[in-house]
């Protein structure tokens, strides 16, 4: 098969899941209406999780796009994966493995995200200062977590702060503070334990 033939073939199949959940796109727009936006995006992102198989994975795509998310080029969104609560940015090739649950966040190009990761809303989601309150009643401060590109994470880990362009973070690591771009980090909290351009010299 010819590369132009390979290409019309992945277009169509783009349409195709395209028009499979434009029903889900208008059911979207009623359900904000009624219960907001975040909640009914987050209504159709773990309905659209359980879509199995290559085909599931291509309409998770189609869906997220549909509702205004930045899905790039081959993004793969893995069973089980859920975008929670928009604005989102997923970039071009990245991965996001089985069972990720993604806020607030943009993710860069061709990443790896392993499975269970969870990437929240920075490290201060709940305002806990107040004794004489409830904290569910104290408010929240939502922060948007920025991955860059070329990034690996370790299944299981939690972001809670912002990773730089090309680092490894550690699989069932915590990252509470930013991590500048190359380093490889792990552990609870998450330190720095190496430097990629350092292994890359040797």
């Amino acid at each position: 098969m010819s590369t132009f033939e390979h290409a019309g073939i992945k277009r169509g199949f783009n349409s195709l899941t395209a028009l499979l959940v434009a029903p889900l796109g208008l059911s979207f727009e009623l359900r904000r209406r009624l219960i907001g936006t975040e909640r009914a995006y987050l209504e159709l992102s773990e309905r659209a999780a359980r879509w199995p198989g290559v085909r599931g994975e291509r309409m998770r795509s189609a869906l997220h796009r549909r509702l205004g998310t930045h899905i790039g080029e081959a993004v793969v969104l893995k069973f089980g994966c859920v975008l929670a609560r928009p604005p989102l940015n997923v970039g071009r090739m990245t991965v996001l493995g089985h069972y990720a649950k993604v806020q607030h966040a943009s993710i860069g190009a061709d990443c790896m995200v392993g499975d269970h990761v969870l990437v929240f809303d920075g490290r201060r989601q709940h305002n806990i200062d107040r004794l004489d309150v409830p904290i569910n009643a104290q408010g929240n401060n939502v922060t948007r977590v920025h991955i860059g590109d070329d990034c690996l994470i370790g299944g299981h880990a939690t972001i809670l702060s912002d990773v730089g362009d090309h680092c490894v973070v550690g699989a069932g690591s915590v990252v509470i503070e930013p991590v500048p771009d190359y380093k490889i980090v792990a552990g609870n909290p998450a330190r720095v334990i190496g430097d990629r351009r350092e292994r890359s010299a040797r």
